[in-house]
């Protein structure tokens, strides 16, 4: 309930950098997955590696906290443009 009325209360140009930030994380959570099935068809043999050795989930949790942080920095930087750090 609080965050309905925090996103009723935010300004045209916050939901903008907000939506800028989360389709950019869309798009770099797709690109994830499917360059990671890609990868694991053409090299089985490293998908079974990283399967019994549990490298899988280790290598998509780092990569996917790189997609968290690069779509945190440009939405960020989509604040900044449209000028909501300067109350």
């Amino acid at each position: 309930m609080v965050t309905l009325f925090g996103m009723a209360a935010m300004s045209s140009d916050a939901k903008i950098a907000v939506g800028v930030g989360v389709v950019v994380f869309a798009i770099l959570f797709f690109k994830l997955l499917r360059g990671f099935i890609r990868f694991f068809f053409r090299h089985p043999f490293w998908f079974i590696l990283l399967l019994v050795f549990g490298g899988i989930g280790f290598a998509f949790n780092i990569l996917l906290g790189g997609a968290v942080i690069l779509a945190a920095l440009v939405g960020g930087g989509a604040f900044m443009l449209l000028g909501n750090f300067d109350n």
